[in-house]
């Protein structure tokens, strides 16, 4: 095997892993009285270490400059409704629904291509719009007396973190992508100091070492998960559909810790959406070959 596809798939597998046990930590913790701005404020030690690490190597300043700062803010600004949604959804909803709909970015990012960048569609793009909208439609059960209003939340979510990533896509020379990266942080934190100021809490030991556990994973998994798809462009479609493996992740710890389980539907539903994103592959590689 290639060994950066052997790299890569080692990197993805690992961030998989360190995503859902990041989600699952949240998911525990909202069940508590801990909410998102205390989960972003007791995590700042955490993510005051790169910036820290940065200053020592003395590459801080280089990375903060830009030659338009719009964009690295915009981006900012809009990372700052992401953990208010995660922890409202995943109080409300299980753990692998979340998972599912989250795996949605692909067909997110195809539809905000349609509208905006006015990208023309190919069958393969047509069939993954129809494939994962029937996905959708089977785990959100519109209609049915399991409908519940924060999938939509969930899929809000969603919606940012597409918008992120083409800001970043589309403006990536204006900034480095650490530049992106602290501006973002730097924001999300700095918004959660005055609201946990007005609404102080003190949380128990288990919860501190989760909330600093759920802080490392998350960024590691980031920076493993950008690694792994930089480093394996020529072989994205042997790589891509191992993201996809969250959701089998997400459904083994929602089954064996939370007991939590799907019903029918919704696993139709996920199967649908993973087919949706592995069909989506040719139009994703043609736009990397093109980039």
């Amino acid at each position: 095997m290639n060994k950066s596809i052997t790299n890569a798939t080692i990197l993805l597998l690992i961030a998989g892993v360190f995503f859902v046990t990041n989600d699952a930590i949240i998911n525990f913790l909202s069940q508590t009285e801990v909410k998102f701005f205390h989960f972003i404020f007791y995590g700042i030690p955490v993510f005051l270490c790169f910036p820290l690490y940065l200053i020592i190597t003395g590459k801080l300043i280089k990375n903060l400059k830009c030659s338009n700062y719009y964009p690295p803010i915009i981006r900012g600004i809009l990372n700052i409704p992401l953990p208010f949604t995660a922890f409202v959804a995943l109080e409300n909803i299980k753990l692998p629904e979340f998972t599912t709909l989250n795996m949605t970015a692909p067909l997110m990012g195809t539809l905000f291509a349609i509208f905006f960048l006015k990208e023309k569609l190919n069958k393969f793009t047509y069939l993954s719009l129809f494939t994962g909208f029937i996905g959708v439609s089977f785990v959100i059960q519109p209609g049915f007396d399991t409908f519940n209003i924060f999938y939509l939340v969930t899929l809000f979510g969603v919606l940012l973190i597409t918008i992120t990533t083409f800001i970043v896509n589309k403006y990536n020379d204006v900034a480095s992508n650490i530049g992106y990266f602290l501006y973002g942080g730097i924001l999300v934190h700095l918004i959660s100091i005055p609201l946990f100021i007005l609404n102080p809490l003190t949380v128990s030991l288990l919860e501190y070492s989760l909330i600093i556990i759920a802080s490392i994973f998350v960024n590691l998994a980031m920076f493993f998960a950008t690694t792994a798809f930089r480093i394996a462009q020529k072989h994205y479609a042997s790589v891509f559909p191992l993201a996809y493996l969250q959701v089998l992740w997400s459904s083994l710890i929602g089954i064996y810790i939370f007991n939590e389980y799907m019903n029918l539907y919704a696993y139709i539903g996920s199967f649908l959406i993973v087919m949706s994103g592995i069909i989506s592959l040719p139009s994703q590689i043609k736009q990397l070959r093109d980039s």
